[in-house]
């Protein structure tokens, strides 16, 4: 299994990001490239387990949340805020029950299934992650999280680059000017041996953002090699 570089999620009120931290680094070769790389996952993605006060708030909150959802069983955005806070205190598994309540409830919210997606990853049901995130997807074009996970998880946990190239490509469509999206699909072209590209695409990004520290390094990177 590739080790992944990033597990993308931000905004980590709406969307509460993932707790592993194992896929920070992808060989020692991309360590060379941290420097523009870690400074892009850095800006999509705060540390997982937030901090100690912050999950000690969310865990606080338990008890209040859990009532409200006894009491109002048929609002989905109570079920959604209760899973937040299970997610962020690291109960994955109620979490997933709790999203999974309220999609059920309200099957047009894109970040719930997103986050959905995300207790399915950490769970290890990539497959019904995957479908998660295409739902979430297809009912939000405009966001940028469930591509991203959803590319992170074929290409470093299913180990299919090419559907994670064509994830991104997808996500470009939606989002065309979306430098972070073109580094991650350079990357992805990377990982699956097509350097050309690679190249091509950090040099796109360099010429809409010619300060993009992540271009910047990689394609100087790859133009030593």
């Amino acid at each position: 299994m590739r080790k992944n570089i990033f597990r993308h999620t931000f905004n980590w009120r709406a969307l509460v990001p993932s707790r592993k931290r194992g896929y920070l680094l992808y060989g020692a070769v991309i360590v060379v490239v941290a420097i523009g790389t870690v400074l892009l996952i850095k800006e999509l993605n705060p540390p997982a387990q937030i901090s100690n006060p912050v999950a000690d708030q969310y865990r606080a909150t338990l008890p209040e949340l859990a009532k409200k959802v006894k009491d109002t069983p048929k609002d989905a955005n109570a079920h959604k805020e209760y899973a937040v806070a299970l997610y962020a205190t690291g109960d994955t598994k109620k979490a997933n029950e709790q999203y999974q309540a309220a999609a059920k409830i309200n099957d047009k919210d894109a970040t719930t299934y997103n986050n959905l997606g995300n207790t399915y990853r950490d769970l290890g049901d990539l497959d019904k992650a995957v479908e998660a995130y295409k739902k979430a997807s297809s009912l939000n074009a405009k966001l940028i999280n469930p591509y991203v996970n959803l590319a992170n998880v074929q290409l470093y946990s299913q180990e299919k680059p090419a559907d994670a190239i064509a994830t991104y490509k997808t996500a470009l469509k939606a989002l065309p000017d979306n430098n972070q999206i073109r580094v991650l699909l350079a990357l992805a072209y990377e990982q699956s041996g097509d350097i050309n590209s690679a190249k091509q695409t950090y040099q796109d990004v360099l010429a809409n953002d010619p300060e993009n520290a992540a271009a910047k390094v990689n394609v100087a990177r790859l133009s030593k090699s």
